[in-house]
């Protein structure tokens, strides 16, 4: 009598992982590996302090400045004025102002990643997206931003 119940429980069981597995989007498994690939991706780091955006360059590795992961290693750089909107509190209308003493770059990194059916995710973890916020260390600065445009090139 054991021994049925111990039968029906197992068929119960592997039913409900393969019907988890096929109503989930996976390729027939539990755990869908995703494809190799290069992403190159630009990130604008907003509001940097004096000089020190004149200090990024080709070639520096980035890390994620909170849990330490890697970012990727930096292609190119360009330095533009810092800009803020803000409001005119005479018409009501907003306008664009340059800060005083600060920058903004966009720094275009380039990184090995993987991508699956629902994101592209570089070695140490990091989600890839555009619009995700980004806090940042390279060898001589930090910074925080947005990822404001990605590519993708298969690495077959």
């Amino acid at each position: 009598m054991f021994d049925i119940i111990f039968i029906i429980c197992a068929i119960a069981i592997a039913g409900a992982i393969l019907l988890y597995s096929r109503s989930s989007g996976g390729s027939g498994g539990l755990i869908a590996s995703g494809t190799r690939e290069t992403v190159v991706y630009t990130i604008e780091l907003q509001g940097m302090l004096g000089d020190s955006a004149y200090l990024i360059q080709a070639g520096d590795s980035l890390v994620d400045k909170v849990e330490k992961r890697p970012l990727g290693t930096v292609v190119s750089v360009k330095v533009k004025p810092g800009l803020t909107t803000q409001k005119n509190l005479l018409t009501g209308d907003h306008i664009v102002t340059q800060y005083p003493d600060r920058h903004d770059a966009e720094i275009v990194v380039t990184a090995d990643a993987t991508e699956t059916e629902s994101q592209i995710s570089i070695p140490g973890g990091f989600v890839v997206r555009v619009g995700t916020w980004v806090s940042l260390n390279g060898p001589l600065y930090s910074g925080v931003g947005y990822i404001v445009d990605m590519e993708r090139d298969d690495v077959s």
